[in-house]
Order: structure tokens, then sequence, then C-alpha cells
């Protein structure tokens, strides 16, 4: 008797966090044409409840929101919840500075394209 392996592919679980909803919307509908499950969440107080909740494989990252910003969530994630996910830094802000490992690109959104932003996530998965 021969038996089968199931070979579907589980979906990649995506977060995008950006408190712009237009720009967050384009990302969610880019990343699910290409088959990604996406999460998304306006700020990184919202963002922390998520990463708790749901196995997520990559996080988008904007720096400048409200409540709790890009750099304060990148530290709570790290340094308190203890949790390491691949994170794409896409934001406005010109001078970033890198965080860590688990940075994998910084991205500047007046500079790139969609296509590009869901190449370099697949990129980094």
């Amino acid at each position: 008797m021969r038996f089968r392996t199931n070979k579907l592919k589980f979906m990649k679980k995506i977060l995008v966090i950006e408190d712009n909803k237009s720009y967050q919307n384009l990302l969610k509908k880019a990343l699910e044409l290409e088959k990604f499950e996406v999460y998304t969440a306006d700020d990184g107080k919202i963002a922390l409840e998520i990463v708790q909740k749901e196995k997520i494989n990559l996080i988008i990252l904007d720096l400048l929101m409200p409540e709790v910003d890009g750099i304060n969530f990148y530290y709570r994630l790290k340094n308190i919840l203890k949790i390491h996910i691949p994170i794409i830094v896409l934001t406005n802000v010109s001078d970033t500075a890198a965080y860590g490992k688990d940075i994998k690109d910084v991205m500047i959104k007046t500079d790139v394209s969609l296509e590009e932003v869901v190449k370099t996530v697949k990129a980094n998965l």
C-alpha cells in the first residue's frame, strides 16, 4: 500500500503594521494576491496583541504610528515578549538604524513599488 503525502502548502502569515489605511489596504491586497494570509494593525499596540495570538511568519513594520510606534513595538516584541519574527521596515523615515538580526530589510515607501515589497517579502520567507 502506498501512502501519499499531503503537499498542501500552508499559507504564510504576514502582519502589516501601518497606520495609513489606504496604503495598508494596498499592501494587504498585493500580498493576498500572492496567497499570503494577511493580518493588519493600525499601530504597535494592536500588533502586539496579534503576535501573541497568531503564528506570524513575517512583519512589515512602519515606524511612525500613533499609540505605540514601530520602534517601541520592536523593543517590546524583542525585549519583553522575547518573540523573534523576521521584520521588514517599510517607512518614510530615511534615517533608520539597524535594530538587530530580525530586521531583514529597510525600505523607504517613496522609493519602492508594491511589487518590490512583495518580492522582498518572498525573499525573506
